[in-house]
C-alpha cells in the first residue's frame, strides 16, 4: 500500500506532502500505481525547485518508496498551483485504487 500524507496550513494549501510504500499490483518496477503516484510527486518536486525556485527540504528513499518534501517558507498560490493539481491525480488514483492507496491529509 502507498500512503500519502498531505499537511495542509488553515487556509488549505499543502506546506508538505510525504509518499511511502509500495503499491503491490505487480512485479518492483512494474507497478503501474507506483508509476502514478511517482511521476506526478516527483514532477510537483521539480516544479516547485526548479521553476518555482522554492526554498525546501526532500528526502528519498528508494528501498522504502519514501518522498518526503516541505517548502522552508508559507505555500502561496504558485505552489498550491503545482501542490493542488497533485492532490487531485492522487485523489483520483485512490478511488480507482483503493486497495494500492490511501491518500490522508492534515491540517496545521
Amino acid at each position: 500500500m502507498i500512503k500519502i500524507d498531505l499537511y495542509k496550513n488553515a487556509r488549505g494549501q499543502i506546506g508538505s506532502y510525504r509518499v511511502c510504500g509500495h503499491a503491490g499490483d505487480g512485479p518492483a518496477g512494474q507497478s503501474i500505481v507506483c508509476a502514478w503516484v511517482s511521476a506526478v510527486t516527483q514532477m510537483t518536486l521539480i516544479g516547485l525547485e526548479e521553476e518555482l525556485h522554492c526554498p525546501l527540504r526532500y528526502q528519498t528513499e528508494e528501498d522504502e518508496g519514501l518522498l518526503e518534501v516541505s517548502l522552508k517558507g508559507e505555500p502561496d498560490e504558485k505552489t498550491q498551483v503545482l501542490t493542488g493539481s497533485m492532490e487531485m491525480v492522487l485523489q483520483q488514483l485512490q478511488e480507482q485504487y483503493p486497495e494500492y492507496v490511501q491518500l490522508n491529509e492534515h491540517r496545521r
